[in-house]
């Protein structure tokens, strides 16, 4: 039996006492960033991620524009269309603080799956990033093992480009897990995470099995930080975040800042200065003359010269009449 790893966020749980950090006061709210992210189709096809699936919805693609829509619909707040799509936007726009890219699913053959994504860890920021399904369930009712075995259930019916083994599964509640979550947890032969995240995105709780954490995931570790609040006090409030050895996880905007500053190394190493409209044509060409993987730049970040002179062949071979 795989027993599960000793990972809660809650102080109220811990058997020990975490240790005490400053939480930054002006730390960035993403439930209040930008409307919508995409890694662009070319960032994706470079670095061999799943391409983004189509919206479930015509009408909204963020928080912001859900809520706008609700509001002119007259969708009452506490219906539960209303209730599931505003915690699923809050937990996509939210988990970008961890460096989750995720987008919202649906329809009859979405398997029980709300949102699907990548989750670019250090040192597995381009090509080695986990694939994720996520589960949010914003219920009332106590939350049972049924769940875990529900989740289980969706990673056997992962859509296209999250059947892979590096696909982790993720259950996102503003409830606590159980005991019996837990027990399912650790049993499960599928690697999987507890998240408890409020309605208004933060991070309280984080647990996931020793199936994990074959993933590599060895150095994620979770810290509460405590504050005294600045309007009250002697008010404590507290924090719960994901840490990578220790330190914290560089956010999505970070990432994808990083990631598009490779993309234009890996450009600008074929000694092209091509449009952006021609980026896809040069991966087609490199990927067709070089099926078996990318040659790697030289110290000058430069591919060897007779490397780029078949490319750029190649490409002027396409251009001639």
């Amino acid at each position: 039996m795989r027993h599960l790893l000793p990972r809660n966020g809650l102080a109220a749980r811990c058997l020990w006492a975490p240790p005490i950090y400053p939480i930054n006061p002006f730390r960035r709210s993403f439930t209040n960033s930008r409307a919508h992210y995409d890694l662009s189709p070319f960032t994706c096809r470079l670095y061999k991620l799943p391409s983004a699936p189509s919206p479930p919805s015509q009408n909204h693609n963020s928080l912001a524009t859900f809520l706008s829509y609700a509001d002119r619909i007259s969708l009452p707040t506490t219906s539960t269309v209303y209730i599931g799509t505003h915690y699923e936007y809050t937990v996509l726009e939210s988990l970008r603080r961890y460096a989750l890219a995720l987008h919202r699913v649906g329809g009859r053959d979405d398997a029980g799956i709300d949102l699907v994504g990548t989750w670019h860890l250090p040192e597995r920021e381009r090509e080695r990033a986990v694939r994720v399904l996520v589960q949010c369930k914003a219920l009332k009712a106590k939350l049972g093992p049924n769940l875990v075995r529900e989740l289980e259930g969706a990673l056997r019916q992962a859509p296209v480009g999250w059947r892979t083994s590096q696909t982790a599964g993720v259950l996102v509640s503003p409830r606590e897990a159980t005991k019996g979550v837990r027990d399912a947890l650790a049993r499960s032969s599928y690697p999987l995470f507890w998240m408890l995240v409020e309605r208004d995105g933060t991070l309280r709780q984080a647990l996931w099995n020793a199936r994990a954490e074959e993933l590599g995931l060895d150095p994620l570790g979770v810290e509460t930080r405590y504050r005294t609040a600045a309007s009250e006090l002697g008010s404590i409030t507290t924090e719960t975040t994901l840490t990578w050895d220790g330190y914290d996880i560089p956010d999505m905007d970070q990432v994808e800042s990083e990631l598009a500053r490779h993309e234009q190394q890996w450009v600008a190493s074929w000694g092209l200065d091509i449009p952006e409209s021609e980026k896809d044509r040069l991966l087609d060409t490199v990927e067709k003359i070089f099926p078996q993987g990318h040659p790697d730049p030289a110290a000058d970040g430069k591919v060897p010269k007779e490397h780029r002179e078949r490319i750029m062949q190649a490409l002027a071979s396409v251009d001639r009449p």
